[in-house]
């Protein structure tokens, strides 16, 4: 049976991954639950300490969505031996304007911090390595002026562009672009289609 580990996004929670759960075929599950008043290094190190406990030796697919994305990414950047897929959904590669704008007014929070544009975070990801299956969703539909700032495509919550900049060490990524928006993803059956077909039929 295959192991799957599923990281949310940002101020989110490991629920919003119960409609993949329910329309995958089985398999085995664990969901990762964190704060963005963590560190990403000792989220990260969480991750390998969960895997270990729950799948000892066996390879696992990483699914993660927007920040739980970069946390799949670096997770399988450091221990790529433990992984048979890494999937990203509406991953904030290069950061949102959204994150830019909202830290003006609270400075102190993490979650914009991390997520906007330059972020420390961002930078130190986008100079890793994996040469393991990478498909990479990019969410198109949204119309936020906000997250799109200067009339750029985005999914209302990060742009398009954002979402396509994978570090560039990720030698075997493939860019797949859906109608979706950056929850309603979640809910999406052509992304539970996609799944299936890379985990269970690859």
């Amino acid at each position: 049976m295959e192991n799957i580990i599923y990281i949310h996004g940002a101020n989110a929670s490991s629920d919003n991954f119960n409609y993949y759960i329910l329309k995958l075929p089985e398999h085995n599950i664990l969901k990762i639950d964190y704060s963005m008043e963590d560190d990403p290094f000792d989220i990260v190190d969480s991750v390998k300490t969960k895997k270990q406990r729950e799948f000892p030796g066996q390879k696992v697919h990483l699914i993660g969505h927007s920040f739980g994305g970069l946390i799949s990414s670096w997770y399988a950047s450091v221990y790529a031996k433990d992984v048979k897929n890494l999937i990203t959904i509406a991953t904030p590669w290069q950061g949102t304007p959204v994150a830019r704008i909202f830290g003006y007014f609270w400075r102190n929070a993490k979650v914009f911090q991390n997520t906007r544009p330059g972020a420390e975070v961002l930078a130190f990801l986008q100079e890793k390595s994996y040469n393991g299956p990478h498909t990479n969703i990019v969410c198109t539909r949204g119309a936020n002026p906000v997250a799109g700032l200067g009339g750029k495509a985005n999914d209302g919550m990060i742009t398009c562009d954002s979402q396509s900049a994978t570090p560039p060490n990720f030698k075997n990524t493939e860019n797949t672009f859906i109608e979706a928006g950056h929850s309603g993803v979640l809910l999406n059956n052509n992304v539970t289609d996609i799944l299936e077909k890379i985990i269970f039929e690859g």
